[in-house]
């Protein structure tokens, strides 16, 4: 039998491309807000701020995080993210969960919030 390297490379390489076209396809990126009128810009409480999600940080009204650690289970993102809020600095769990095209957000183990995508 003839070994083919190349052959296992590109096989490989495209797995890599469906799998990373399938976590494309549920990334949570861009900015959500509980309101159409919230994802204007920043307003005066978090209810009415829009949640950014970028691929290593998170922000939402006055908290600044960069993700530290993360890991998926099924459509749910579960992320650490050290936050400075205030001149404070911690780190806090923070859960992106999809629901069709809502985000469900968990902040800091405060009670859930939905979001919706701002277009």
């Amino acid at each position: 039998e003839v070994n083919k390297p190349h052959l296992k490379r590109a096989a490989v390489c495209l797995v890599m491309v469906l799998i990373g076209d399938a976590a494309a396809a549920q990334n949570p990126g861009g900015r959500w807000a509980r309101a159409p009128y919230a994802c204007d810009g920043e307003l005066f409480t978090r209810a009415d701020t829009p949640l950014i999600v970028e691929p290593m940080a998170v922000r939402w009204f006055n908290a600044d995080c960069t993700v530290v650690s993360s890991y998926r289970v099924k459509d749910i993102w579960y992320l650490q993210g050290r936050c400075t809020a205030e001149g404070k600095t911690a780190t806090i769990p923070i859960m992106l969960d999809w629901r069709g095209d809502r985000l469900v957000v968990g902040w800091n183990r405060e009670p859930v919030t939905e979001m919706q995508p701002c277009r």
